[in-house]
């Protein structure tokens, strides 16, 4: 068997960091200044999802991070808050969630206090505030990039508990001469399409008109295939950017490029079925057919979700509270997508008692839910 392409890449990038000469740091009181027009773009919910990219320094998009920041220019701190205070989220509790600029680093945190249940929402909202700010990134072509603080965040003192740091600043165009693509991935590893209709990339609704109306529930149409389908691709698609030199692009970060830290499931006509976006090397769209669920159990679930028959299920597959972060990054995408959608939806975080009804149909770690009806 032919060694893959992507780890021959990897290997040679390496070597290149031992022999090449890091670039210095431009210096700060040199970098222009630049202006971003924060209302003016119109780039739609679907194509800021597929355009999302991380950025670094190294101006080589297929070694790391896909997007690269402009070591040239930088950011007011006036435009920076601007930004943070259009990246607003719909809540679920009254728990805090701060967002602390410092030039161009938000630190994000929460109380260090909470425990159980109440933390694991918070940490899911958060997830959802990091979103928030990366999708609106996404919209005007800024470049950011998440700063770990570990596996559970840290504590920052006795009373704030840090969960990641965020850089911000200018990016270059990532795709050719644009910030934003609607192209497929492709390449090598080319999309393969699966048994689910293929995602838009070209919406219609402009994703910052939409994150102002973005809530937790809303009334409006039913859903249909289509719309399950671009929902699925919202929460956790493939996108043409890479990451560490594969072609891993999401519409949500990841932490330190693990694939499987959370799942997605969707529960139609009862029948469980698992979300899968990549298949034998390649990207892709489909639905694997988990099992039937019994009348009874279906019975169960609609009556405690108030007869809504259509359920998107989000599940952590580790312990750690990166796996409830990104159960927030994959909410708010589809909240964002179902309000551009304008479909009849609700979201809920699960409680101790919702959560044992899901590990009855083997959801062992289930901690949110969009609910739909069809």
């Amino acid at each position: 068997m032919l060694p893959d392409i992507y780890f021959i890449k990897r290997i040679i990038y390496k070597f290149q960091e031992k022999l090449l000469p890091r670039p210095k740091p431009f210096p700060e009181n040199q970098k222009e200044l630049i202006y971003i027009p924060l209302e003016d773009q119109k780039i739609s919910v679907e194509t800021a999802l597929n355009s999302r990219c991380s950025s670094d320094y190294d101006d080589n998009p297929h070694k790391f991070h896909w997007g690269m920041f402009d070591r040239t220019k930088k950011l007011s701190d006036e435009q920076i808050s601007k930004l943070i205070s259009m990246a607003v989220i719909p809540r679920f509790t009254k728990l805090p969630i701060k967002v602390n600029p410092s030039g161009n680093t938000l630190t994000f945190s929460i109380d260090a206090n909470l425990a159980g249940i109440h933390r694991d929402w918070v940490m899911i909202e958060s997830g959802m505030q990091q979103q928030a700010i990366s999708l609106v990134c996404a919209g005007l072509g800024v470049g950011h990039v998440l700063k770990s603080l570990g596996e559970e965040g840290c504590r920052l003192s006795e009373t704030e508990w840090g969960i990641v740091k965020m850089k911000l600043g200018p990016m270059k165009a990532s795709y050719s001469d644009s910030f934003w693509t609607i192209e497929a991935p492709c390449g090598t590893r080319p999309w393969k399409r699966g048994n689910l209709s293929d995602p838009y990339r070209e919406g219609g609704k402009p994703l910052m008109a939409i994150l102002k109306a973005v809530r937790s529930s809303k009334k409006g149409e039913k859903t249909t295939y289509e719309s399950i389908s671009q929902l699925l691709w919202a929460a956790k698609g493939r996108t043409p950017h890479f990451y560490k030199s594969q072609p891993w692009g999401l519409t949500i970060p990841t932490f330190g490029g693990k694939q499987n830290i959370s799942s997605v499931y969707l529960l139609s006509n009862y029948w469980l079925y698992k979300y899968v976006n990549w298949h034998k090397n390649r990207p892709t769209h489909s639905l694997v057919n988990l099992r039937k669920i019994n009348v009874h159990l279906w019975s169960k679930l609609t009556s405690i979700f108030e007869n809504f028959n259509i359920i998107i299920v989000l599940a952590k597959n580790k312990s750690f509270s990166i796996a409830l972060w990104e159960v927030g990054y994959q909410l708010l995408n589809l909240l964002v997508q179902a309000t551009a959608l304008n479909l009849y939806y609700k979201a809920v975080l699960l409680n101790k008692e919702q959560r044992r009804v899901f590990q009855e149909i083997n959801i062992q770690k289930a901690t949110a839910v969009l609910l739909l009806r069809g």
